[in-house]
């Protein structure tokens, strides 16, 4: 976990000024029909008031009547001030409000805005003041949309922007990718398809903001001819279009009268659907109605592994456990997913561990005071004070803080993030397991299907649901959370020996993936499923092209 203290000013700010090619673009799009009123809830330094100026300058827009530009730091807020000068030339009303937008938003009543346009900050809600925690809250609880401290500042400026704006008015944002996909964000994208009766999402394969490491995405959306209704979780149809570019320079060429436009659907939620073609978006459709493919969770659960507050201190090597004499409370450790090398964890991959020097040792401390632990016992642990382990969060909170709880075993492992697939690992020799893995216990009824279990979740299918459902960060990491790994669809079948034995083999070897699932695939989708060559065909390609999209390669 991150802590306030150790953050950076820029991102306790979240300021990540916005690129001129995105700030003329957004406003471009944004002022095509002539709007009188605009709203830049997060003006800072003033970006977005210099394109409103270039669009008009450029004879693209006529001049507004009025623009309101709210920034919280007064020295940002004064470096705006002379682009709201030079708007002011033009007859342009211009108010530079120094103002939290959460407190300011509340003080509006019913005004509304013609166009929003503007780069909302990325600030962590547990980085919020106590009063900013409140507003933004409150922002929440107005538009119905559930709230979760996992939020972030974008979100409820995003849902304020919907709720002030006209009846169709246009909404131009810089938000993150993760709108697309993070579970938190469901609200905002619900509230999205009920308010706006077209969304276009553009996002770029190379990174924008390359000191945040964070993707991001053009949010352009019109209202729908009426004003604001809370969300009610009705259905609603919208226009969803998803438009993947390369670079910044890709802007340019873009027409977006030209491009084709996806289909009316009610998502209900699931954007990433949207990236799918009509093709591929029935196959599925018809595939959950398929009895003999059960969720993950109808066959296991999951739960995170175990949490030390300080793996290097309680996961160690050979060495260092015959130096201190901790034989007596060690025991083997998945630690590390780059330590686990096929699909099954055995005693010759821990001894093999052991011989490179790996820390694979997990080091489970009796609950006792130290006055009555062994003294190279205490040793160590004295070290782990001198590195102020008892200060960290996840040993504070406990007594003592070297007793690490909820310490048990699950006979498989699900690494917590992967990068070309997930993977599942039978824990064939009995080892705990680090957070960087969850564990999965088998449901009674399936106790004898772990095996099965491992070999079955390898293939198009699942993985192309991975894709769907799972979260994105820099690098092209996947990550799946437990309430997300619950919904995979699971297509279970017998598998013999040799089969298993295979794919261990093949993922040992660094076989490549596509020639993994062409074998696995036939085993599973066809001679399991009865899926014919073209069914299976479809979800490859649509597994393929969303796994590229994440790693941020181009399709050809």
């Amino acid at each position: 976990m991150n802590f306030k203290i150790n953050e950076t000013a820029e991102k306790l700010r979240g300021g990540y000024y916005t690129p001129a090619p995105i700030a003329d673009f957004l406003t471009h799009w944004a002022l095509i029909h002539h709007p009188q009123h605009i709203l830049e809830p997060s003006c800072g330094d003033g970006r977005f008031l210099e394109a409103i100026y270039r669009q008009v300058e450029a004879g693209h827009s006529l001049a507004p009547a009025f623009v309101d530009a709210v920034e919280l730091i007064p020295d940002e807020a004064d470096k705006a001030n002379q682009f709201g000068d030079k708007l002011r030339q033009l007859a342009t009303e211009v108010e530079i409000i120094k103002a939290d937008f959460f407190s300011w938003i509340s003080t509006v009543n019913g005004n509304q805005w013609e166009a929003i346009v503007g780069n909302p900050p990325y600030i962590r809600y547990q980085y919020f003041d106590k009063e900013q925690r409140d507003k933004a809250k409150q922002i929440f609880t107005q538009a119905n949309v559930p709230f979760t401290k996992h939020t972030n500042a974008w979100v409820p400026f995003v849902i304020a922007s919907v709720m002030h704006l006209a009846p169709h008015g246009r909404l131009a944002m810089v938000v993150p990718a993760e709108l697309l996909h993070i579970q938190h964000a469901d609200g905002i994208r619900l509230l999205l398809e009920q308010e706006m009766e077209s969304v276009t999402l553009i996002h770029f394969r190379q990174l924008v903001f390359q000191e945040a490491l964070q993707g991001i995405v053009l949010l352009l959306a019109t209202k729908r001819a009426r004003g604001f209704t809370p969300l009610n979780f009705n259905h609603s149809t919208t226009n969803l279009q998803i438009i993947d570019l390369n670079d910044l320079p890709d802007l340019l060429s873009l027409n977006l009268i030209a491009s084709p436009q996806q289909s009316t659907l009610a998502y209900q939620g699931d954007w990433m659907t949207a990236l799918l073609n009509s093709e591929e978006i029935a196959l599925l459709s018809r595939l959950k109605e398929n009895t003999a493919i059960l969720p993950f969770v109808a066959m296991a659960n999951v739960t995170l592994g175990i949490v030390t507050g300080a793996n290097d201190f309680f996961v160690a090597t050979d060495e260092v456990m015959k130096r201190y004499h901790l034989e007596s409370i060690a025991a083997p450790m998945l630690a590390k997913s780059n330590l686990i090398k096929g699909i099954t964890y055995t005693r010759q991959d821990h001894e093999s561990n052991l011989t490179d020097g790996k820390a694979v040792h997990f080091l489970s401390f009796p609950n006792k005071p130290m006055s009555e632990l062994p003294p190279l016992m205490v040793e160590y642990l004295k070290e782990g004070e001198a590195q102020a382990l008892p200060t960290r969060y996840k040993c504070r909170i406990r007594t003592p803080w070297y007793v690490v709880p909820y310490v048990w075993k699950a006979e498989v492992a699900l690494l917590k993030r992967c990068h070309h697939f997930p993977r599942l690992v039978l824990n064939d020799l009995g080892a705990y397991s680090t957070d960087t893995a969850y564990r999965v216990r088998m449901k009674p009824e399936y106790h004898d299907q772990a095996r099965n279990f491992v070999f079955s979740f390898l293939n198009s299918l699942t993985f192309l649901y991975a894709e769907l459902l799972g979260r994105h960060y820099g690098g092209g990491v996947l990550e799946l959370v437990p309430s997300e790994i619950a919904r995979l669809p699971i297509p279970l079948v017998e598998v013999n020996d040799e089969q298993f034995s295979k794919v261990d083999q093949m993922i040992r070897q660094g076989v490549e993936w596509p020639i993994l699932l062409d074998y696995t695939d036939a085993i599973i989708l066809k001679a399991g499923l009865g899926l014919t060559e073209a069914e299976i065909i479809t979800i490859k390609k649509a597994h393929q092209k969303l796994m590229r999209r994440r790693l941020r390669i181009a399709t050809t």
